[in-house]
Parts: structure tokens; C-alpha cells; sequence
């Protein structure tokens, strides 16, 4: 995934820059409540991104001349020989490359969402802690005093956290840099963006009856007659790849974020757009070209995907754990909060 080069260590400068601020939120505790709430929601998409860009390991089959190559060519009821459509790429296939895309592009907008909203919480309860104090009131000043015993071990946990980010941002600038370890896609345009992501262990595909359209005679070689194509007989097929609903959910993380950052709201912005990618379009021109062009294409692809996408799982694992562990610290101090409210 070449493309991304640049891309990682220009969103941790702006990250750096931006956490060096404080939040300019008026009431800390509605601040709290609502990092609290973001964090617990991240707690359980980051795994499910993670477990999405492992599923891509799965993807192998997909890499197939059935799946992913040039289609069938047909003989005719006359004798000549016709170039069909893959019904299997244009039904299924070529929807994975844009899921694997929305899987990057998820991951990177919810590290940066994370790593804000996380660096937010600490910020805004000694915010809360100072207007408790301030108060004058001895319960308030009771639940001052709890907080403080909390908030070690908070901070202790998102300097964990924060780090493990800093690292694994760092191990994906290095993996798409030039020394890469992934391997790099074998197409020109592309844009990973948030969105959501296929769901492979629902894929079907059901083939159809042969009464489909050709595309095109075989070799560009078209007869001198006017009833050559008489009877279509290309396979026909519907797949069906179901999604795993992750776009509402990371842009709903992203906003948070961006309260809490606004200046982040530019950087989001492009991925906002979702994923885009454009493969060669060599249709007519013969199909030794299109066969020699667009079927390795395909292949290598897919199977780029299942590489890369098992390699960014591995990357982002580490987070996992100690997201959770945070998040926990997080919501005990809202409900030793609530408790005392």
C-alpha cells in the first residue's frame, strides 16, 4: 500500500501539535461524559477493525482466474468464440478491494480518534477536580479526593496506551514506506476512506443460467456476419457480500474527536470521502491485451489484500488490551462520579 507514504507522519505531527492544547470545553464533567462515552464505543470497534483486516487472510480463493481473472470465452452455436464477463468479479470480487481500502482508512481515522479523545479525558477531569476544590463544599471536596487517588493510575494507563499508538503508527509508516514489507498495490489510483467493511463468511455467489451478454468477440476478432450472435450463451451469476457496519460507527468516534480537537477536522476530512480506486479499463482492445493486462491485475490485487490486510491486523493488535484497560480506569471514575452526584 504504497500510497499511504507521507500520509502517517504528517497525521502524527498535526496529532503532536494539536494534543499540546487544551480543550476549550466550558464544563468539564459534560466534556468527561462525553469522552467516556466515545471511549467505551472505540473499546469495541478498534477489535472489530482489527478482526475485519484479519478476516483478509481469507481472501486467497478470491485471487482465482474464477474469481478475479478475465472471464470465460464461449464458443457460439455458429463456431465462434466469444469473451464473457467475469459475473464473479463484477458481483463480489471487485467490492473486496474497496472493503480492504475502508478497513485502512477506518484504522487510521479511529488511532488518531482514540489517541485525542483519550489524551482529552485526563484534561478535562482536572478541570472537574479544580472546580470541585473550588466549591467549598465538603462532599465535593470528599469526591475530590477519590478522583485523586484515580487519576494516577489513569494517567499511569494512557501514557500506555498513547505510546503503544505512537509505536504502532510508527510500524505503519515504516510498513508503507519504502523499505515496505507490504505489498504494494498493482494499481495507480487509489484512496483509503472510512467505511465499512465486507463480511466474508457471509459471501455467496449462485450461478446462473448461460443466456448472458458477451463482451466482446475473442482476440477483438469480430465476424463478416450478420447473424454471428444469435444465441448468447455467456454464464450468468449474483453474488451477494454483506457488509459489516463500521462507517457510522468510526464517524461517530471521529466527531468526538473533533470536538474535542477541532483543528483535526481538516485532517479527517479526506477520509471522510470513503475509499476510491480505479483498475486499468482495457475493454476492446483485443483480448490477448486484456487477458495479459487485466487478469494478473485482478489476481495480484486481491491477493495483495489478503497480505497487507493480515499485516495491518498484526500492527494494530497490540493496541487492543491496553485500550480496553484504559477505558476501564475511564468508566469507574464516571461511575464513582455518578455515585456521588
Amino acid at each position: 500500500m504504497q500510497k499511504y507514504q507521507g500520509r502517517v507522519p504528517a497525521l502524527l505531527a498535526a496529532m503532536a501539535a494539536a494534543l499540546l492544547s487544551t480543550s476549550a470545553l466550558a464544563d468539564p464533567l459534560s466534556a468527561m461524559q462525553a469522552d467516556a462515552s466515545a471511549l467505551q464505543a472505540m473499546a469495541t470497534t478498534w477489535p472489530q477493525l482489527q478482526s475485519a483486516a484479519q478476516s483478509y487472510g481469507q481472501l486467497a480463493p478470491y485471487a482465482a482466474a474464477t474469481w478475479a481473472g478475465p472471464g470465460p470465452v464461449v464458443t457460439n452455436p455458429m463456431g465462434f468464440r466469444e469473451q464473457c464477463h467475469n459475473t464473479h468479479w463484477d458481483q463480489v470480487t471487485q467490492y473486496l478491494v474497496t472493503g480492504g481500502l475502508n478497513i485502512a482508512g477506518d484504522g487510521e481515522a479511529e488511532a488518531y480518534a482514540i489517541q485525542t479523545v483519550a489524551t482529552d479525558f485526563p484534561e478535562q477531569l482536572s478541570g472537574y477536580l479544580l472546580q470541585l476544590v473550588q466549591s467549598g463544599n465538603s462532599q465535593e471536596e470528599a469526591l475530590a479526593n477519590q478522583l485523586v487517588a484515580q487519576k494516577g493510575p489513569l494517567l499511569a494507563s494512557v501514557n500506555e496506551l498513547t505510546a503503544l499508538l505512537n509505536t504502532t503508527s510508527t510500524q505503519l509508516g515504516n510498513a508503507i514506506g519504502p523499505n515496505t514489507r507490504l505489498q504494494p498495490l498493482p494499481i495507480s489510483h487509489w484512496e483509503a476512506g472510512i467505511g465499512d467493511a465486507p463480511n466474508l463468511s457471509e459471501v455467496r455467489y449462485v450461478v446462473g443460467p448461460n443466456d448472458g451478454a458477451p463482451i466482446g468477440w475473442f482476440g477483438n476478432i469480430s465476424p463478416d456476419m450478420s447473424f454471428a450472435r444469435l444465441v448468447d450463451i455467456c454464464p450468468t451469476g449474483s453474488g451477494i457480500l454483506p457488509g459489516i457496519p463500521l462507517k457510522a460507527q468510526v464517524m461517530q468516534e471521529v466527531q468526538q474527536a473533533v470536538i474535542d480537537e477541532p483543528d483535526f477536522a481538516q485532517v479527517v476530512q479526506p477520509l471522510e470521502n470513503g475509499s476510491t480506486w480505479t483498475a486499468p479499463n482495457l475493454y476492446g482492445q483485443g483480448f490477448e491485451r486484456y487477458a495479459n493486462i487485466i487478469h494478473p491485475v485482478r489476481e495480484q490485487l486481491i491477493s495483495a489484500l489478503a497480505s497487507d490486510e493480515t499485516g495491518i491486523a498484526g500492527y494494530m493488535a497490540p493496541i487492543t488490551a491496553p485500550l480496553e484497560q484504559y477505558n476501564q480506569k475511564v468508566q469507574q471514575i464516571m461511575q464513582l462520579v455518578q455515585a456521588n452526584g
